[in-house]
């Protein structure tokens, strides 16, 4: 579906702001100074939407609904195809094809013995570490982490999981990560989530840093979760992002947001701009805060829902695991 051509893009806000600063209408006519000033008032002016400071009837931290879209996320289940051998520390495969996290997400267990996985060498073998062996199908087992990458892009997870609705099992509550990490110490038989937390993991240089979900129990089956995150975005550009978040309707709101930056930076001054913003940014959020729900659920990390959590269990309705029924 085409965008609206009533929405503002990047090189019409590069007019905009370039005719404010006193420079040319054609960007052609631009020197590479002055396209790199109009460039950071944009970015400063889509940051300053995205997130808006607080002012006279606007509280601080106003989320906009678009920036919290719903999406979904496919559990891993454990891999359990064919036959295998272990023979001299390569675990050979049969038939089938070893998973590609194998190596740096999985834990094999063949028989009643687990056996450290050093390496993935190819689609049939693993180097690993322990005795000979052999195991037919449904004797073995590859079981994935408990732990599992979240989307590039994805600033938080708001509220809890949810299963499709022909999986008729209870939401995954997000709870705190000692809850989670304790139950997994506990037990880390695989079953269906109940429960999870979402954590921040190490920089890695250039990427930054990303998010990833962790579940308990881990799962058995490749369940499609769906749920709603907070949207980061990138830079807008004339080429690959052209567009910012929000749509049409919010043009005249970003127009005014960029232009009010330019003012302030430029000019040093807060004006006519700077005043447009605001007075857009209260209508803005009235319209938003009419066609968004009322109650979005918890907003920080789901500790609301603690109280129905208690050493791994969840107690908001009838759940069994494991033969127990809570």
């Amino acid at each position: 579906m085409a965008e609206s051509t009533l929405s503002i893009t990047f090189d019409l806000l590069a007019i905009e702001v370039a005719v404010f600063l006193g420079y040319s209408v054609t960007p052609d006519d631009w020197t590479v100074a002055e396209l790199a000033e109009i460039d950071r008032y944009i970015q400063a002016g889509i940051r300053q939407f995205y997130y808006p400071p607080a002012a006279d009837g606007i509280e601080a931290g106003y989320k906009w609904s678009f920036l919290s879209p719903v999406t979904t996320i496919d559990t891993i289940p454990t891999y359990a195809t064919g036959s295998l051998a272990v023979v001299d520390g390569t675990c050979t495969i049969a038939t089938g094809v070893w998973p590609s996290w194998a190596a740096t997400h999985g834990t094999l267990t063949i028989g009643a013995t687990v056996y450290s996985i050093t390496s993935r060498d190819g689609d049939a073998d693993l180097t690993v570490v322990g005795d000979d062996a052999t195991a037919a199908e449904g004797g073995w087992s590859l079981k994935h982490a408990a732990y599992q990458d979240l989307p590039d892009g994805l600033g938080r997870v708001i509220g809890d999981f949810f299963f499709a609705p022909a999986v008729y099992h209870p939401s995954v509550i997000q709870t705190s990560e000692a809850r989670v990490l304790a139950a997994l110490s506990r037990d880390t038989d695989v079953s269906y989530p109940v429960m999870c937390t979402v954590r921040h993991k190490a920089q890695v240089i250039p990427a930054g840093q990303r998010l990833e979900v962790v579940w308990w129990p881990i799962p058995d089956a490749a369940y499609t979760m769906k749920y709603t995150y907070e949207a980061y975005t990138g830079k807008l550009t004339a080429d690959t992002n052209p567009y910012p978040l929000g749509g049409m309707k919010y043009a005249e709101l970003v127009t005014e947001s960029c232009l009010a930056i330019a003012e302030q930076r430029a000019n040093d001054e807060r004006g006519s701009h700077t005043e447009a913003f605001f007075r857009l940014l209260k209508s803005g959020i009235a319209a938003d805060r009419k066609q968004g729900a009322t109650y979005y659920g918890p907003m920080s990390t789901g500790e609301s829902e603690v109280s129905s959590l208690r050493d791994g269990t969840y107690r908001n309705g009838d759940v069994t695991y494991k033969g127990v029924t809570w």
